[in-house]
């Protein structure tokens, strides 16, 4: 016996297959997948800025995973919006690069306002993706894409975060650093403390080995404590797996938390 649906039933079951399929789109991200992939057909992108063009890629594939993850869209909107402002960072590199091509074409005065305007411009984008400024200083945070699950050892590419990092440092001598190591709420209060306690120290290590001060550096390793995001995902608890530095506006040690 065959079932013959009517005009409105067929109507409603297209509507809700409509929401349904809505349910798992995320604009902001489907926004920072068109903008990485139309940074990646740039013709420059490659040759001018092949390192924040994998930079916006790599952003983007964590925004992909939290949403694949089911995490709250709030936490899908923040890292879409990061994997923008990535795409945003190869634009204004690509540009300042092109002009840097072209200074023997044009005037020297004229070719170094273009470059100082565009330089200004990279610092600002890096200063807004890499530091938050509060009252104890200035925080620089690191993902848990410097370590793997339940290890201390930094992986090989937190290198280039690290570099900069140290670069900054000696150019800036007088100014103290704090570096807190943090997990998810997953294990032991005692394991959580013990393991971000070394992967704080691992960070010291990597900075005293580029050529840090080690009498300018502090660690302290606070477990499951002031997580960013609530433990209720994979995504989530990632976001909590973290390492903080913290430096100082001054030559002051950076106050503890409160």
């Amino acid at each position: 016996m065959r079932t013959h649906l009517t005009l409105p039933a067929c109507l409603a079951m297209g509507l809700l297959l409509t929401a349904c399929a809505s349910n798992d789109i995320n604009p902001n991200l489907e926004q920072a997948r068109a903008q990485v992939t139309e940074l990646q057909n740039h013709p420059q992108a490659r040759q001018l800025a092949a390192v924040e063009t994998e930079d916006a890629k790599k952003a983007l594939g964590r925004a992909e995973f939290a949403m694949k993850e089911g995490a709250k869209p709030h936490e899908v909107d923040h890292l879409s919006y990061l994997a923008e402002r990535r795409v945003e960072l190869a634009r204004q590199t690509i540009a300042l690069r092109s002009t840097e091509q072209q200074l023997e074409g044009i005037s020297e005065q004229r070719a170094r306002t273009r470059l100082e305007a565009r330089d200004a411009q990279i610092r600002k984008l890096q200063e807004e993706l890499n530091a938050k400024q509060t009252e104890r200083g200035s925080v620089v945070p690191f993902g848990n894409v410097l370590f793997d699950l339940n290890k201390a050892d930094l992986k090989p590419a937190a290198m280039s975060d690290i570099r900069s990092l140290a670069t900054f440092l000696q150019e800036n001598p007088q100014r103290k650093v704090m570096i807190e190591g943090f997990t998810d709420s997953t294990g032991s209060d005692s394991y959580n403390l013990q393991l971000s306690q070394a992967r704080a120290d691992s960070v010291r290590h990597a900075l005293v080995r580029e050529g840090v001060d080690p009498g300018r550096i502090s660690t302290v390793g606070l477990g499951k404590a002031h997580p960013v995001s609530d433990n209720d995902s994979a995504a989530s608890r990632a976001m909590n797996r973290r390492v903080e530095v913290t430096i100082s506006h001054d030559a002051k040690a950076v106050p503890a938390r409160r």
